[in-house]
């Protein structure tokens, strides 16, 4: 497998970052993953617009612009043969440290994980222990200080369920450990607000788009953990998976068969 380093395609083995820059040391930095289909990148400008906003807050520039970060990605893709999948961009501050809005180092990889069965069966989510902090600098962009995330989905999945959920330091509904979630009550689509202490992810972004496009009913507030728990239908967004339905929300099962919007948002081409 290949990587891309700076300015150079290299092997994976071969990608090498100083382990004293403040991107090693203390998770300086940003990240996108970003779904891959047809051998294409889907939606690189709303990741892209995204990124650079995250790093202007780090203070730190991008090595590149998108119309040059493009064709990187997809003789990335080609040399390793990746056509379903995703590609991640992480991008780290680097040595010196104390450089005013410095340009990133850049590292772009490929995987091939995508969601395919989980869309008839519906995702298992339960609630995670921590809670998130709206308060948080880092809390609005995609940082690579991600490793609550990762604890609380890992301990989801050792319960037997595939993601959680995060309530914040007001009791009420964030965000998953790698998702924004939504729900439906008598046919109104509810998410939590920005205030809330979540990312502003894409495939969220294109929900609410598709709200007002199909003219359906859409409030984003600050919500408890009732409401959530009481919802007709329950689903999860990121990039990789889109809009992907919940069966199982802690101890209460949700017939997927009986939900309405969800299939109308999602469409027939998945």
């Amino acid at each position: 497998m290949q990587v891309f380093l700076n300015d150079a395609y290299l092997e994976e083995a071969a990608a090498l970052i100083s382990p004293l820059s403040p991107g090693f040391m203390y998770g300086y930095g940003v990240f996108e993953t970003i779904r891959v289909s047809g051998k294409k990148v889907l939606f690189l400008d709303q990741h892209y617009g995204r990124m650079v906003r995250a790093l202007s807050v780090l203070g730190m520039t991008c090595p590149y612009q998108e119309n040059e970060l493009q064709p990187i990605i997809e003789k990335l893709l080609d040399l390793n043969g990746v056509s379903e999948g995703f590609v991640k961009v992480v991008c780290s501050k680097p040595i010196p440290k104390k450089q005013p809005q410095q340009e990133a180092d850049i590292l772009i990889l490929t995987g091939t994980k995508t969601y395919k069965d989980e869309y008839a069966t519906g995702l298992k989510v339960c609630l995670a222990d921590a809670r998130r902090n709206e308060f948080s600098k880092l809390v609005g962009i995609k940082s690579m200080n991600y490793t609550e995330n990762i604890l609380e989905k890992e301990a989801a999945v050792q319960k037997g369920f595939d993601e959680a959920i995060f309530l914040n330091t007001h009791d009420h509904v964030a965000e998953g450990c790698v998702s924004n979630v939504f729900w439906v009550k008598d046919g109104i689509v509810y998410t939590p607000s920005l205030n809330c202490g979540i990312l502003g992810g894409t495939a969220r972004a294109r929900v609410i788009k598709k709200c007002a496009e199909f003219q359906i009913p859409f409030q984003e507030g600050a919500y408890g953990l009732e409401k959530l728990l009481s919802a007709d239908e329950v689903f999860v967004t990121n990039a990789l998976m889109d809009i992907m339905p919940v069966s199982l929300l802690e101890e209460r099962h949700l017939d997927l068969g009986a939900y309405q919007v969800v299939p109308q948002l999602r469409g027939n081409g998945r």
